[in-house]
C-alpha cells in the first residue's frame, strides 16, 4: 500500500493578523477614505495583488497622465463586489503617492511613464455622497477652484465642454468616479425647470468626456465605474433610459476593463494574499497534491467516483490552499443578486480560514473549500444567507443547529456534515438556469483529502437522503431547496398526525373499497359506527365494518344484533385486532403521500421526475394499505337459517383491478354462499309471495317489508327489488292495493268506467274540447245532459268539441256476459259538468266582471265571504261604495262555483314574496318559441301546469301529450318531456306548448316574468 505523507494546513501557511480581527470588512474602504487619506498606502498594498485588469488601467492610466498617447475615459466593467472601488483606491493612491509606483509596477518599460506622470491631482467622487452642488462643483472644489462653476450652482446647470476645458487645461488630473447610479437614482427627483438633477449630471459627464478628447486636457484621466448594477435595476423606466443613453456615449470613446477576471486564477491570487502572510512552498503544494490524488483513486476503487486522481487534482496547484471544488462552487453563485462576487468571496474565505486556526481543525485540513464553513457560526451563517436567503430553514434543519439538524445526528459526523455543507453551498445560485446541486461522484472528489474516511459516504448520502427536509434528487444531482422534499413532508405529516385523523383516513379508504354497488347485496355501508349510529331499514341490506376485536365480532355488536328486530338487514366484516394498528400506520402513510403528491402537482414550477417519483410512492402505499385491510378484515357475519353465522373472508384487493373492491368481493361471497340472488324474476317473485302470504290474501306492505327484513333464513335480493315487485303485480292486476294494504287476487273483474278531462276552446260561449277515456269498456254512450244509458249513441272518437255545460257518459264492455262470467259489468255513468269561469278588473272607479254564461254573480266590498254577497248584473260595470279597498266575487251555476276572484286598489303586481299561481294560458306553435318559452321558464323558477306538448312531424306522423293542471313541470322536466315527445315522433318534428298555469314559489318572481317580456299582469288571474 502506498504511503502519502500529508502536510495540514497549519504546517505550510500563517494566516495573517487581520484574518482574525471579527471587525474586519471588505466594505470599509471607499473613495472618500481615499479623497481624506485615511488609507495608509503600505499596508493596502501589501495585502492586495496586482490584477490584469488592475495592470492594464495603470499602464494606460499613467501613460494618459504623462501625456503620452492613451485613451482618456476608462470605464471598469464588472458585477457588484468585483474590484472596481479597489481599482479606483489603487489608481487613486499610486497617482497620489509617486514614490509608491515603483514598488507596485517594477516593470522598467514603465518607468519613464511613472516618473513624468509627475504630480497628480487626484478627484474622486462616490455616488453615496450628496454634495450640495453637483458632481461638477465637487471636481472644482477638489481641484482647488470652487469659483470656477459658481455660474452652475444655483440654479444648478450643467457646465459645458468649454468649460471643463477651461477648469483643467494644462492640469494633471485623475478623476475617479463610482457609483453613479444610485446617486442619479436618489437626484432625479430634485426637478429643475422642465430638466432634474440627474439629467443635468449626464449631461455634465458627457461634456466632460469630450473635453477630455480637446488639446490642453491631454493630461488628465477620467475612470468611471460600471453605470449598471442594482440601482440600475432598479431605477425608473426614465432613468433607466438615461443611464443606457450615458453608457453608450461612455463606451463609445472609453476603454472597458474588467478589474478581476473571475474565471481564471485571479481569485486565488487575490484571497492568498489577502488572507495569508507568504504564499506556501511549491513542493509542499505537490506533495499536497498527490496526498488529494491519492485520495480520489482511492475512492475510485470503492466505487465512489469515477475521476483519476492525477487529472482531479491537477487544479490544486493553481488554487492551493483552496480546495479546486471552490473554482466550481462560487461561478454557481457569484452572479446571484446582491452578491459582492470577490468581495463577499473573500469575507467568506476569512471567516472560514480564522475557524479553521481558532479549532485547531488547520492542522487536520489539507485545503479550504465551502465544505468547511461552519455554519454553526453566526457571522458565517449571515455571510451566506446574504447569497441566498431562501436557504435559512435547510440549514437549520438539515445542515447546522447546534448538533440538532439532521446532518448532525449521523455518523460519521465529520463526514455526514462537510457532505451536507458542501451540497448546501452547491445549491447557492438562484437565478434562471442557476446550476444546483452535485452528483455523488463530485460530493466524493470535492470531499476527498487525506484523511476523510470517504468509505461511508453513500451511507451517508442515503440518510440525508431519506431524513433531510430539504435535500431533493433531481436525475442524479444532490441539491438543497427552500421548499421540503417528499420524505419530509411525507414524515413530518405521519408524524403530526393524531390517531382520530388516521382514523378517518381509513374509513375514508374502507369507504372507498366497500362503497354499494348499484342493485348489490348491499345498499348502505357503516364503518366503524357507534352502536346509536346503526339503524337498519326493512327495505334494504347494511354492511357493517367494525374495527377487529380480539375475539371476531365485538360482543356489544353481537348483543345488538340478537335484540334487533330487523336481523335479515344487516351484516358484519370485522377481523383480528393484532392487525389494526398497521392498517391505522399504512393509512398515515397514505394520506401523507397524497398529500405531498397534490402539494406538488399544485406548485408554480412542478418537477416532473419528482412527480412520476411520488406518483410510484403514492401506489405502492396504496397497496400496502390494501395489504394491510385485507389483512384486517378476515370474518365475515351475515344471518342464516340458524342465526349470525362467520365466515372466514379472504379478500384479495388490487388498485389495478376493479373486479377486486370489497364491494364486489362480498357480493360475489354472498351469491356463492347462497344468501343474495342477483336477479329477482318471475320466479323469485313467485317464491317469495308464497313465503310472504302464505295463506292470508290480505297483508299491510309494512308488514311484508318487516317479514323479509326479520327472517334470517330468508335470501338477499337487490334493494329496489320488492318495489319492483309490488309495481309489476298491481300492474298485472296480480295484487290491488288498498292503502297500504296488498290484496292479492285473482280478484272480481272490475266494472267500467269513464273519465272525461277538457281544454277550453272559448269559455264565454262554452265551447270546450272533451278528452273521453274509457277503462274495461270498448263503446262509450253519450248525451247532454244528466242521465245517459245504453240506447243513446255511441261516441265516434274519443276527442270530440261540445258547446254546452253538462254531457254525460256511459262505457260498455260488449264482451260481458254475467252467466260466464266473462268481459266487465256495466258501471255508474259519469256526468261532467263545464266549469265556471270569472274574470275581473278594477279600472279606476268602476269594476267589471265577465264570466261564464248564465252564471250569478256575487260580490262583497268589505272583504266578506263572495258567495255571501250580493247577486249583482253583469250588463254594467259596478262602482265600489267609497272607501272600499277590496272586491271580492264568485260565480256559480248549475251547482259548480268558480274560483273567487279577489281585486284590489292600486294593487298592479302581485305581493312579491308571496307565492303566485297565474292562471293566463302560454302557446306555442313552432321549436324556437317552445325553446324560448322553456328557457324563460328556466330563468324565473316558474312551474307549469295543465301542459298539453304538441308534436306534428313529417310524413303524417304526430302526437300529444296532455297533463292535468295539478301535474308541475319544471323547465328541466319539460325539457326532457318535450325532447321524449320528439323522439317518438321523428327528429324533423315540430314541438307547440299548451299551458294552462304557471306557478311561481314568489310574486317577484312573476313580476320579473311580465316586465322582462312588457306584459300588464291582469290581477284577476293572478293568485296568492
Amino acid at each position: 500500500m502506498t504511503t502519502v505523507t500529508t502536510l495540514s494546513l497549519k504546517d505550510l501557511l500563517q494566516p495573517r493578523a487581520s484574518v482574525f480581527e471579527s471587525a474586519k470588512s471588505e466594505s470599509v474602504l471607499d473613495l472618500s477614505d481615499l479623497v481624506q487619506n485615511r488609507i495608509n498606502p503600505q499596508a493596502f498594498f501589501a495585502e492586495n495583488v496586482i490584477t490584469a485588469g488592475m495592470e492594464r488601467l495603470m499602464e494606460q492610466g499613467f501613460k494618459r497622465l504623462a501625456g503620452r498617447p492613451a485613451n482618456a475615459v476608462f470605464f471598469l466593467r464588472q458585477s457588484m463586489g468585483g474590484g472596481k472601488t479597489h481599482n479606483l483606491i489603487t489608481m487613486g493612491l499610486l497617482a497620489a503617492h509617486p514614490l509608491m509606483r515603483g514598488q507596485v509596477i517594477p516593470d522598467p518599460e514603465l518607468a519613464d511613464v511613472l516618473r513624468d506622470a509627475g504630480k497628480v491631482e487626484v478627484v474622486a467622487f462616490s455616488g453615496r455622497e450628496n454634495p450640495p452642488h453637483g458632481l461638477w462643483g465637487v471636481i472644482a472644489e477638489q481641484l482647488g477652484n470652487k469659483a470656477a462653476f459658481s455660474q452652475f450652482y444655483s440654479p444648478p446647470d450643467a457646465p459645458g465642454q468649454e468649460d471643463w476645458e477651461a477648469l483643467l487645461r494644462g492640469r494633471t488630473v485623475l478623476i475617479l468616479l463610482d457609483e453613479l447610479p444610485p446617486y442619479l437614482d436618489a437626484v432625479e427627483s430634485r426637478v429643475i425647470g422642465d430638466s432634474n438633477l440627474a439629467r443635468l449630471t449626464a449631461r455634465a459627464l458627457t461634456n466632460l468626456i469630450a473635453a477630455l478628447q480637446r488639446p490642453g486636457c491631454e493630461r488628465v484621466a477620467l475612470v468611471l465605474t460600471d453605470l449598471g448594477g442594482a440601482a440600475y435595476s432598479r431605477a425608473s423606466n426614465y432613468l433607466q433610459e438615461m443611464l443606457g443613453d450615458l453608457s453608450k456615449e461612455v463606451r463609445r470613446l472609453a476603454e472597458e476593463l474588467e478589474p478581476v477576471q473571475q474565471n481564471s486564477d485571479e481569485v486565488y491570487d487575490i484571497l492568498r494574499k489577502r488572507l495569508f502572510e507568504t504564499d506556501p512552498d511549491e513542493r509542499a503544494v505537490r506533495q499536497v497534491r498527490e496526498a488529494y490524488a491519492h485520495e480520489i483513486d482511492q475512492a475510485r476503487k470503492m466505487g465512489l467516483t469515477g475521476s483519476d486522481g492525477q487529472i482531479a487534482s491537477q487544479a490544486l496547484l493553481d488554487t492551493y490552499p483552496f480546495h479546486p471544488s471552490l473554482r466550481d462552487l462560487y461561478a454557481r453563485f457569484r452572479e446571484n443578486p446582491g452578491f459582492q462576487q470577490t468581495r463577499g468571496l473573500i469575507r467568506m474565505m476569512r471567516a472560514t480560514t480564522a475557524h479553521l486556526w481558532t479549532s485547531g481543525l488547520a492542522a487536520e485540513r489539507t485545503t479550504i473549500g465551502l465544505q468547511d464553513l461552519d455554519l454553526n457560526d453566526d457571522y458565517i451563517r449571515s455571510e451566506l444567507l446574504q447569497i441566498n436567503h431562501h436557504l435559512k430553514d435547510a440549514i437549520a434543519h438539515d445542515v447546522a443547529d447546534q448538533g440538532r439538524a439532521i446532518a448532525e445526528q449521523h455518523e460519521p459526523l465529520d463526514l455526514s456534515q462537510r457532505a451536507a455543507t458542501l451540497l448546501l453551498t452547491s445549491s447557492l445560485a438562484y437565478l434562471v438556469d442557476g446550476v444546483v446541486g452535485l452528483p455523488s461522484h463530485l460530493v466524493a472528489d470535492y470531499l476527498a483529502q487525506p484523511g476523510l474516511d470517504l468509505a461511508p459516504l453513500k451511507t451517508v448520502l442515503g440518510d440525508l437522503a431519506h431524513k433531510s427536509w430539504y435535500l431533493h434528487k433531481d436525475g442524479v444531482n444532490y441539491y438543497f431547496s427552500s421548499t421540503r422534499n417528499i420524505n419530509a413532508e411525507i414524515e413530518a405529516t405521519v408524524q403530526s398526525m393524531s390517531e382520530d385523523k388516521a382514523l378517518d383516513i381509513v374509513r375514508e379508504q374502507l369507504r372507498l373499497l366497500f362503497n354499494p354497488l348499484p342493485d348489490g347485496a348491499y345498499k348502505e355501508l357503516l364503518v366503524f359506527p357507534a352502536l346509536d349510529q346503526i339503524e337498519a331499514k326493512p327495505q334494504h341490506v347494511l354492511l357493517v365494518l367494525s374495527r377487529p376485536h380480539s375475539g371476531g365480532l365485538n360482543p356489544k355488536l353481537r348483543e345488538f344484533y340478537k335484540e334487533n328486530n330487523l336481523r335479515n338487514r344487516m351484516m358484519f366484516l370485522t377481523g383480528d385486532e393484532s392487525n389494526y394498528e398497521a392498517l391505522l400506520d399504512r393509512a398515515k402513510v397514505l394520506y401523507a403521500t397524497q398529500g405531498a403528491l397534490g402539494k406538488l402537482r399544485r406548485s408554480e414550477n412542478p418537477n416532473p421526475d419528482m412527480i412520476a417519483e411520488l406518483e410510484a410512492r403514492e401506489q405502492d402505499t396504496l397497496m400496502q394499505f390494501l395489504t394491510a385491510a385485507q389483512e384486517a378484515f378476515t370474518l365475515l357475519y351475515f344471518p342464516q337459517q340458524d342465526g349470525l353465522t362467520s365466515f372466514d373472508f379472504t379478500g384479495k384487493f388490487d388498485k389495478d383491478h376493479p373486479a377486486s373492491r370489497g364491494a364486489q368481493q362480498v357480493q360475489d361471497f354472498l351469491e356463492a354462499e347462497k344468501k343474495f340472488v342477483r336477479v329477482f324474476d318471475a320466479t323469485e317473485g313467485r317464491k317469495f309471495e308464497q313465503r310472504v302470504f302464505g295463506n292470508a290474501k290480505t297483508m299491510s306492505w309494512g308488514e311484508l317489508q318487516n317479514r323479509a327484513a326479520n327472517a334470517t333464513g330468508w335470501v338477499w335480493h337487490p334493494a329496489n327489488a320488492l318495489e319492483q315487485l309490488r309495481r309489476d303485480k298491481i300492474d298485472r292486476d296480480e295484487w290491488r292495493q288498498v292503502g297500504q294494504d296488498i290484496e292479492r287476487g285473482p280478484f272480481p273483474l272490475e266494472a267500467t268506467s269513464v273519465s272525461v278531462r277538457h281544454e277550453v276552446i272559448d269559455a264565454a260561449t262554452d265551447r270546450y274540447r272533451l278528452i273521453v277515456t274509457p277503462r274495461h269498456g270498448t263503446q262509450v254512450h253519450h248525451t247532454e245532459g244528466g242521465a245517459v244509458d245504453m240506447d243513446a249513441p255511441v261516441l265516434p272518437d274519443t276527442t270530440f268539441e261540445v258547446t254546452g255545460q253538462q254531457f254525460s257518459f256511459l262505457a260498455v264492455d260488449p264482451a260481458h256476459n254475467a252467466a260466464t262470467n266473462k268481459g266487465h259489468p256495466t258501471g255508474e255513468s259519469t256526468t261532467w259538468q263545464a266549469p265556471t269561469t270569472l274574470t275581473g278588473v278594477w279600472d279606476g272607479t268602476q269594476v267589471t266582471f265577465q264570466a261564464s254564461p248564465g252564471a250569478e254573480v256575487r260580490v262583497t266590498f268589505d272583504g266578506g265571504a263572495p258567495h255571501l254577497g250580493e247577486v249583482y248584473d253583469l250588463s254594467k260595470p259596478i262602482t265600489p261604495p267609497p272607501g272600499t279597498h277590496v272586491v271580492q266575487a264568485v260565480a256559480s251555476r248549475g251547482g259548480v262555483s268558480s274560483t273567487p276572484v279577489t281585486l284590489k286598489r292600486n294593487v298592479t303586481g302581485p305581493e312579491p314574496l308571496a307565492p303566485a299561481q297565474w292562471r293566463r294560458r302560454q302557446q306555442t306553435t313552432a321549436t324556437p318559441e317552445t325553446v324560448k318559452l322553456i328557457d324563460r321558464l328556466e330563468k324565473h323558477g316558474g312551474r307549469a301546469s295543465g301542459v298539453k306538448v304538441i308534436a306534428d312531424g313529417s310524413g303524417g306522423r304526430y302526437g300529444t301529450a296532455n297533463f292535468s293542471e295539478h301535474t308541475a313541470f319544471s323547465a328541466e322536466a319539460l325539457r326532457e318531456l318535450t325532447e321524449y315527445v320528439r323522439k317518438l315522433v321523428g327528429a324533423d318534428t315540430n314541438l307547440g306548448l299548451d299551458i294552462k298555469e304557471i306557478h311561481f314559489s314568489r310574486g317577484q318572481d312573476l313580476s320579473d316574468w311580465a316586465a322582462a317580456g312588457g306584459e300588464k299582469l291582469n290581477m284577476s288571474e293572478v293568485g296568492q
